[in-house]
């Protein structure tokens, strides 16, 4: 009985995830094959063009491969921040469980402020850049066969493109599985400290390579982090997409590399991280 309940709770968080993993797989295989269909029955130099820009056609494709896999999870997401809001307003709020309720629908309806997203967008863009420029102090950046892979791949989609999959597309549907989904079911079920800790991990285990990983890992306690002192999940939406675009502009800016990507810069990008932490513990902003 124990074990059966055990496990309930571990399908129930991993889920989302395996259904959103499952379906993008199949679209983005799908999808893929007919680009080669349609080209090779258009002529040889259709074939040399999806050649020539692969990158930027795999960039696409996942791109619509996540939109249209995240779908299906909607309704499980307007439930599950439905529920989020609701726990939060049950514990921050004192009174009768109709005034809960009000005060729940206002933090709503308030969204964010001014000042938590400026807040987030500078913490997202100095965290972002201050770990990106750790890991390459570190030599890790360099020995990860895996991570050079994807790091090409990535900056070779063309610049316009690649500013609204990783700004837009990217952030949106991986908040949607990771926080809206895996996070706020690990919170019911777990401690929070303890659920910002694995959905973290389980974030940075997604990106498969041991730079990436580390990074993932550390930028999705944050947002889980955020989410939780925030209680709107247009926050970590907002760190993701600030954070994707700083380090996306950056790595097509060998000038301003080479002023970063030093030890002092490191040290004063996670300086300001650190800053940022402190105003929003301090703070501890509720709606």
């Amino acid at each position: 009985m124990n074990n059966n309940h055990y496990f309930n709770k571990i399908w129930d968080v991993f889920k989302p995830f395996i259904i959103y993993y499952v379906l993008y797989s199949v679209v983005f295989i799908l999808i893929i094959s007919l680009c080669r269909t349609i080209a090779q029955g258009l002529g040889d130099e259709y074939m040399v063009y999806l050649t020539e820009h692969a990158e930027t056609v795999t960039g696409l494709v996942s791109g619509l491969s996540m939109m249209i896999s995240v779908l299906p999870l909607i309704p499980m997401l307007r439930h599950e921040l439905a529920e989020h809001k609701f726990s939060v307003s049950d514990t921050v709020y004192d009174g009768s469980s109709a005034a809960k309720k009000q005060n729940g629908a206002k933090s709503g309806k308030n969204g964010i402020a001014v000042t938590q997203a400026a807040l987030t967008i500078l913490l997202a863009a100095s965290s972002s850049l201050g770990l990106n420029v750790l890991l390459a102090l570190t030599g890790l950046v360099e020995s990860s066969a895996g991570y050079q892979d994807v790091a090409r791949q990535q900056y070779s989609v063309v610049f316009g493109a690649g500013m609204i999959l990783f700004g837009l597309i990217s952030p949106i549907t991986e908040e949607i599985v990771f926080r809206g989904l895996v996070f706020n079911r690990m919170r019911r079920y777990f401690p929070h400290v303890a659920a910002v800790a694995a959905s973290g991990v389980l974030f940075g285990i997604y990106h498969g390579n041991l730079v990436q990983g580390l990074y993932g890992g550390c930028m999705g306690m944050l947002m889980a982090y955020l989410y939780e002192r925030m209680h709107s999940f247009l926050i970590p939406c907002l760190f993701h997409a600030a954070a994707n675009l700083v380090v996306y502009v950056v790595a097509q800016n060998m000038a301003l590399q080479g002023k970063l990507f030093t030890l002092t810069g490191c040290v004063a990008l996670l300086g300001v991280s650190a800053i940022c932490i402190v105003i929003v513990e301090l703070g501890k902003p509720n709606h």
